[in-house]
């Protein structure tokens, strides 16, 4: 059994393979017992060629190549190669991303010193054209993760997580947050790690960029998905922006409302019709 599974879906990102596999092949805990999963969901270009070349020069314990007919979302492509995962430790890695040097070696060294977490997760760096920018996440806080997703792709966890049911959904564009909405639920805990530890990268071709698009669905479908985790009142909510309802509004990108804010945007909306009425 490898200690550490890594999952990296993909699909036409070839361009990026230098900067992912150089990665990590540079990790200071070498790759000896660490197994690569990649999972290739119907590519057109060379992502396929350049995995196989990787997999001749990765000195790792073991190497997955699969090849799917075209799903065209990232989720259920993580789950097709989690499923594959035989190791202690999993984790999910954007085909676009790079990890810095000593990801492996603390990500695993704070789950073996602290056995009473699930997962644990780093800072990064949000690199743009021109930028690298540090981000420093939260520490974790189950209230917050209702209102937004404090844990990055990378978030390195037991694979009892896994075992416990937890799976990413093929009906919101948000379906990392969704995927730990269901971990924590189920009675995972996750530990801070403060220090950036792998780099984000922004692009047009992003799939959670394309996603702000549908932010407001994307984030009621978690809720609906998820309604025991959430309040009543916001599980209210994200059922009446599916149906149209004047007071619900998508509210702040990336963020779901609270009971609070729900209930300040219905005295809102009642304050105009009101107005309006002339009452």
């Amino acid at each position: 059994m490898p200690v550490l599974s890594v999952v990296i879906p993909s699909h036409d990102y070839g361009r990026f393979s230098d900067r992912l596999f150089g990665s990590l092949a540079a990790q200071t805990a070498g790759l000896h017992d660490v197994e690569i999963i990649f999972v290739d969901d119907a590519s057109g270009d060379d992502s396929v060629d350049r995995a196989e070349k990787w997999a001749e020069r990765l000195d790792c314990e073991r190497f997955v190549l699969e090849r799917l007919e075209r799903v065209g979302r990232p989720g259920p492509v993580r789950n097709h190669g989690l499923a594959l995962a035989r190791g202690r430790y999993l984790f999910s890695m954007d085909p676009d991303d790079a990890l810095l040097p000593d990801f492996m070696a603390r990500c695993i060294r704070a789950l073996d010193d602290n056995p009473g977490v699930s997962g644990v997760y780093p800072d990064y760096f949000e690199c743009t054209p021109g930028e690298r920018r540090e981000t420093r996440l939260p520490d974790f806080n189950q209230g917050l993760l209702r209102m937004q997703n404090i844990l990055p792709p990378p978030t390195v966890y037991r694979r009892e997580v896994w075992d416990a049911g937890a799976r990413y959904p093929a009906n919101t564009d948000y379906e990392d947050w969704d995927y730990w909405v269901q971990c924590v639920a189920a009675g995972a805990r996750f530990l801070h790690i403060p220090a950036p530890l792998y780099e984000y990268h922004f692009h047009g071709d992003n799939f959670s960029y394309q996603a702000r698009e549908h932010d407001g669905p994307a984030k009621a479908a978690i809720v609906l998905n998820n309604p025991g985790f959430f309040h009543p009142v916001v599980v209210q909510w994200a059922e009446d922006l599916g149906r149209g309802r004047l007071y619900a509004q998508p509210f702040t990108r990336g963020h779901i409302p609270s009971p609070d804010d729900v209930r300040e945007l219905l005295k809102t909306i009642e304050g105009k019709v009101l107005t309006v009425s002339g009452l």
